[in-house]
């Protein structure tokens, strides 16, 4: 018996911490394992889901393992896989290994309870056996300080139907997790994006429920638009939604430097060296990967053709609206050499952010954001362009006339973003005429901004400006008129009889251009309104309470007070007169307390379902109307109300259709007809 005073043991609660808790997600999970089975030289690894049972079983044809392996290898806890005095260390097979510390096993119980093992070496007798997650924390709860860490697992009758070399892992009784049809397909997605080795050269196939999966799987190739290579594989076979160059007719992918030094600088000199791509999706939302709980928008860090880091991007804090239009893969197997520090955290989900290694490659990583970023802006301003401009002909008749020609840069940033825009074709065109207005006004601006630096030699070019601004003026005032029509349109063409009274109600003391087009702004003084309300609710008509449906605006050079009546109720003139003449007597005692405000008139609208009685006679009507004036009262019906609006916005439309050529130019962007 050794006479050494000190020694050192591991407790059993070492276990919890690197391997009970260790991993967040399954495909984490059963990537270890399949990293297992690459490392045992397995040319074919088998996950197979049964929904009934709630297993998932892990099959591999590697070499196996004997007891002695079993003991000394798989079930060592912090074993070494790799000599380091080998700079190039491999396996039988001639493999690089992926696993390092031996610890990935133990994930499995990051997601299941119990875990079946059987495994046959070449020729040799199989072993078995069931680790128990419940029976080691048990063991840690009543861990004696003086035992030696041992945990037993228990041995179990091989499966006789396993004939030849190879290990099968049984995970069952699952944690938290419910296999469905549907979450069975969204794993096989996330396995195949944590593996840099499917279609490897060497023969290395993963099969999920029979189907071998592939780089097809992955399912996110067919999201880039445009997409930046790394190293000498083509990506690009794989993504059949790239953008075609207009100038070109090929694809818009393009090869970047995958060599750098230890401050991240690109040079064909450099220590580092990368593969891998990073695309650049058509709209941020492509990157949500719905009901498969993976987000897209990152940039993996993949080591010995298994995913290292799950993201890198959202440690480089951009801050750039490109960055969620980013994803990708980049492998850097420098990051785990043999002979070299082991970089990765006990998660083995991330890596060591101190380490110069991944220093650099962050750095290198955060320069090439940066030169995507602009080049990514170029491909989009270049391509929205290219797509307006061949879907409308007087697109590119407007953009060849602007001038300077300076201007057609920015000009060229409005299609990019409406070349992004998730609507059908002929939406998009009033797009475009809606960001063309937008961009008149911008050059207007434009020229505003520079007045200081107008002088001799540059004036006709500020002429050129100001001689667009009416048509402008009018374009946009033009816009804003079709929008009330539409408005004016529905209340008119769509809403019932019955409904007019409540839909105006909701609408007409917030929109009085639909009494009076000169209307354009009324204020709202809550104030004023509740004073009035307050007043003339103290004088009751005729000793009945009144019901107030009134409000208050204060336009331009005038106060307003609207009444609303019911649209069923019949009433005759001298009735509503004395009502509002009320109201206005209200009001002016009111505005008395304010020699400013007292100086504008008063006017008055009441709003009736039905004309007054008598006024089916027109010179009843007009008479009538005639003594309302004079007090600055007006009775209207809902049904004119609508209808003179409509009518009013109607004739402005036909005297501005032949305005300016801009109305016209707008006109024929959103009338054009998209083949």
């Amino acid at each position: 018996m050794s006479d050494t005073r000190y020694k050192m043991s591991i407790s059993l609660n070492v276990l919890n911490h690197l391997g009970l808790n260790l991993y967040s997600n399954t495909p984490a999970v059963i990537a270890e394992v399949i990293a297992n089975a690459w490392d045992a030289d397995a040319t074919e690894v088998k996950v197979d889901f049964n929904t009934q049972q709630k297993t998932i079983t892990v099959t591999d044809n590697g070499h196996g393992m004997d007891l002695r392996d079993i003991n000394d290898k798989y079930l060592h806890v912090g074993y070494q896989k790799r000599d380091r005095k080998v700079s190039d260390f491999r396996t039988p097979g001639d493999r690089k290994p992926m696993g390092r510390k031996g610890i990935g096993k133990l994930s499995l119980f990051s997601i299941a309870n119990k875990i079946f093992v059987y495994t046959r070496k070449k020729d040799g007798k199989g072993e078995s056996f069931l680790m128990d997650s419940k029976k080691i924390k048990a063991a840690i709860q009543n861990e004696d300080p003086s035992s030696t860490g041992e945990y037993e697992p228990e041995q179990i009758e091989f499966d006789a139907n396993i004939e030849t070399q190879g290990t099968v892992i049984k995970i069952t009784e699952l944690k938290k997790m419910r296999l469905t049809q549907a979450s069975i397909s969204g794993l096989r997605k996330r396995i195949a994006r944590r593996f840099g080795i499917i279609d490897d050269p060497l023969g290395f196939r993963i099969l999920v429920d029979g189907d071998e999966v592939n780089f097809s799987d992955r399912d996110y190739f067919h999201k880039a638009r445009f997409l930046f290579q790394y190293g000498e594989h083509d990506y690009a076979q794989y993504c059949r939604n790239l953008d075609i160059d207009d100038d070109t007719k090929e694809k818009m992918c393009f090869e970047r430097p995958c060599r750098f030094d230890q401050e991240g600088n690109a040079t064909e000199e450099g220590k580092y060296e990368v593969s891998g791509w990073i695309g650049v999706a058509r709209r941020s939302n492509d990157l949500e990967d719905q009901g498969e709980g993976d987000n897209l928008n990152k940039i993996t860090i993949v080591v010995r053709g298994k995913v290292a880091q799950e993201d890198i991007l959202n440690e480089l804090r951009m801050g750039s609206i490109i960055s969620k239009y980013i994803y990708g893969e980049i492998y850097a197997d420098f990051l785990d050499e043999d002979d070299e520090e082991d970089i990765a955290t006990s998660s083995r989900q991330r890596l060591f952010e101190d380490d110069s290694r991944y220093i650099a490659t962050k750095k290198f990583i955060d320069n090439e954001m940066r030169q995507i970023r602009t080049a990514a802006d170029k491909l989009k301003e270049k391509k929205g362009l290219a797509v307006a401009i061949s879907s409308n002909s007087f697109i590119e008749e407007w953009y060849n006339g602007l001038r300077p020609r300076s201007l057609q840069e920015p000009a060229s940033k409005i299609f990019a973003v409406i070349d992004q825009a998730s609507v059908d074709e002929a939406y998009k065109q009033n797009l475009y005429a809606d960001g063309i207005l937008a961009f008149e006004t911008l050059k207007m601006n434009y020229a505003l901004e520079r007045l200081e630096t107008i002088d001799a030699s540059n004036l006709d070019e500020f002429l050129s400006y100001l001689s667009d601004v009416d048509a402008i003026e009018a374009a946009r005032y033009h816009e804003i008129v079709k929008e009330r029509l539409d408005v004016i349109k529905q209340f008119r063409d769509k809403v019932e009889a019955n409904e007019k009274e409540k839909v105006l109600q909701e609408y007409i003391f917030d929109h009085l251009w639909l009494l009076d087009p000169a209307w354009e702004r009324a204020t709202r003084y809550a104030n004023m309104e509740e004073r009035l309300q307050v007043v003339i609710s103290r004088v009751p008509e005729k000793g009945k309470t009144v019901r107030l449906d009134i409000r208050y605006r204060r336009v331009a050079a005038a106060h307003v007070i609207i009444e609303l009546k019911r649209a069923s109720r019949a009433l005759d003139k001298t009735e509503i007169e004395s009502q509002i003449r009320r109201y206005i007597d209200a009001l002016e005692n009111e505005l008395k307390k304010n020699a400013k405000e007292s100086q504008y008139p008063i006017e008055s609208i009441c709003i009736v379902g039905k004309l007054p009685r008598g006024w089916a006679n027109p010179d009843t009507r007009k008479k009538d109307e005639e003594s309302l004036r004079a007090y600055s009262i007006k009775i209207i019906t809902y049904d004119e109300l609508i209808d003179n609006a409509f009518s009013a916005y109607s004739k402005f439309i036909e005297a501005s259709e032949s305005v300016t050529e801009l109305l016209t130019l707008l006109d024929n962007i959103r009338t054009y007809k998209v083949s």
